[in-house]
């Protein structure tokens, strides 16, 4: 049935995307339940094949293809503003080459709100003096975190 493999395909197609997001983001984004969506849908993609009526099989490929109009959009849609790479180049606009920016771990962060959230983290290193930032990718507001 070339559904069954047009969903696998898309399927692929959007695990890789998912993957590349998160790395582009630093691993920020809440995107791992959907790529466990995604391998769901091969699983059940290859069982359809003979284990469902023609019924349920339509009904099955039918909410496939709406998660998988869905989940890109939620995906593009909670994209924060700012990349890990582009947060560092904000932080150092100021600052006078020579640098070196040490990357950290992602960090808790809390906003103007009180709501915690996740951000981004790393350290500046200029005339041996290190400054580190904390970072809000979907604000773009951060701060210099004391260590």
């Amino acid at each position: 049935m070339m559904y069954r493999k047009l969903i696998i395909i898309a399927s692929l197609i959007e695990m890789s995307f998912l993957i590349f997001l998160q790395y582009r983001y630093n691993n920020i984004l809440d995107l791992f339940p959907f790529i466990g969506v995604l391998v769901f849908f091969i699983v059940l993609s290859y069982f359809l094949k003979v284990q469902l009526s023609k019924k349920r099989r339509e009904i099955a490929f039918f909410l496939q293809t709406l998660f998988l109009i869905f989940i890109p959009i939620y995906a593009i849609t909670t994209l924060p503003q700012y990349t890990y790479e582009s947060a560092v180049d904000k932080v150092t606009q100021n600052l006078e080459e020579p640098y070196v920016v040490n990357k950290e771990k992602n960090t808790l962060i809390e906003d103007e709100s009180n709501e915690i959230k996740k951000g981004y983290m790393f350290s500046v290193e200029k005339n041996s003096e290190v400054n580190s930032y904390a970072f809000d990718p979907w604000t773009g507001n951060y701060h210099e975190v004391q260590d």
